[in-house]
């Protein structure tokens, strides 16, 4: 079956509306408007009049969506404050994650678990940097459902890359002489953890792009 509101459903979510009552708004309509496409067969009209005839009879197109515009309660949070959803969030997680690893660490280091410190230590680093490529894309998705600008997605994904490359999780076993520790620190990132970070970040760009060049 055509989707007779294709074109509503693109003008409503890029006016900033929630995608989850844009999508109930437009099932709404196409519930109405195959029920009155059906009431018009059974009174002799073709398939293809009832379904027009249907279309008219539900409203011209603004007219459908001024209802929706005109009420700022149907706005998604992310189209008000979009620089606090797509980039104060995602750097909140990162920072919030990196506290959680660091007390999981801690912890692990008063456990059975603690011979294999070291190797925890790693496989939390390899965890962080996997969660700030997953904020980046989440932020990006996000973005393309909504069909909201790239710009914060974006700035979102290189500051969270950054900072992930920048921090530093480590460990020390205690020694003859010398304390354990663990330290979660911020240094200089480098260039190639960096770049590398950044491009995976940014890949669901290209599913954003690609849909568009399509439409």
């Amino acid at each position: 079956m055509p989707d007779h509101f294709v074109d509503l459903r693109e003008e409503l979510l890029r006016a900033g509306l929630s995608p989850r009552r844009v999508n109930r708004y437009v099932r709404e309509l196409s519930d109405h408007h195959a029920d009155l496409t059906e009431h018009l067969q059974t009174h002799g009209q073709s398939r293809h009049e009832a379904e027009r005839d249907a279309l008219q009879r539900l409203g011209s197109h603004d007219t459908l969506l001024l209802p929706m515009l005109a009420d700022n309660r149907f706005r998604s949070m992310a189209s008000r404050w979009p620089a606090l959803v797509y980039l104060g969030l995602p750097l909140v997680s990162q920072i919030v994650l990196a506290i959680l690893g660091a007390l999981a660490l801690i912890a692990a280091a008063s456990t059975p678990l603690r011979p294999a410190l070291i190797d925890l230590g790693s496989g939390v680093a390899v965890l962080w940097l996997t969660a700030s490529v997953i904020l980046s894309w989440a932020a990006i998705l996000a973005a393309h459902r909504r069909r909201a600008s790239m710009r914060w997605p974006v700035i979102a994904a290189l500051a969270v890359s950054t900072l992930a490359a920048a921090t530093n999780i480590g460990v020390t076993m205690p020694m003859a002489e010398i304390h354990g520790e663990i330290t979660l620190a911020l240094i200089h990132p480098a260039p190639l953890p960096l770049v590398t970070l950044a491009a995976l970040s940014l890949l669901p760009l290209l599913l954003h792009f690609g849909a568009r060049s399509t439409t």
